[in-house]
């Protein structure tokens, strides 16, 4: 904590209720509106608005929520400090995983027949405005995903749970669960996929570095790069 003050269970109990609430509705808003707002369903580039309006009202009620425990944005590891050194080390960890996927796993998983590739390239659509709406997705919505993973939703159940080796790895395997539910839309390969990178890497990434710019640019890279593999190969 950036004050040093003692933080009760119970406070950082309601930061993450708070925080869990406020993030789905962003989540949900974010998705509704643009459906709302412009013609036909949603495809291709109009998910960058879905980004755009996730990153503004994410960080928001993600800030809003840790105050209530007391945290800063900066306290759970949103800072430029040494931003250099952690871009690369995420910009590593996502093109070694988009090498293993797209060399290996995806061509003997199934390819444009599993699940996930299906979903994403018919959310991609046919032009390649869709890869750059995905793309302006994968930083705007990773950024946002992961202050809220890595930095609300682990530290504050860790809070709630007591401040111990136990609490950790019980705050730790949630999130992991979680976030690999959420991308359930995926069909089970996604989540599968989702638990082994986004849920246990970018975790362990987090509790590591201790710094979310190392698991923004590693969650936002491989999205950028799977779009546009995607694109290329299956599309």
């Amino acid at each position: 904590m950036g004050d040093g003050v003692f933080v009760t269970k119970r406070r950082y109990a309601v930061s993450l209720i708070v925080g869990v609430v406020l993030y789905l509705a962003v989540a949900i808003g974010s998705t509704v509106i643009p459906s709302v707002f412009l013609p036909g369903e949603l495809a291709g580039f109009d998910y960058a608005w879905i980004g755009v309006l996730q990153i503004v009202f994410g960080l928001l009620v993600i800030a809003m929520a840790l105050k209530i425990a007391r945290l800063r944005l900066t306290d759970v590891g949103l800072t430029t400090s040494g931003w250099q050194k952690e871009a690369l080390i995420g910009a590593a960890i996502a093109i070694l995983f988009a090498i293993l996927q797209f060399g290996v796993i995806i061509p003997a998983t199934g390819g444009a027949e599993r699940s996930d590739v299906a979903t994403n390239l018919a959310q991609i659509g046919p032009s390649i405005w869709g890869v750059v709406g995905f793309i302006i997705l994968a930083w705007t919505g990773a950024a946002t995903e992961e202050v809220f993973f890595r930095g609300h939703f682990l530290n504050t159940l860790k809070g709630a749970l007591g401040s111990n080796r136990i609490a950790l790895i019980i705050a730790a395997v949630t999130t992991i669960i979680l976030f690999a539910a959420l991308h359930g839309y995926q069909g089970w390969a996604g989540v599968i996929d989702s638990g082994l990178y986004g849920g246990i890497t970018l975790t362990l990434l987090y509790l590591w570095r201790r710094n979310l710019t190392a698991c923004i640019v590693a969650h936002a890279l491989w999205n950028s790069l799977a779009a546009i593999l995607l694109f290329t190969l299956y599309g």
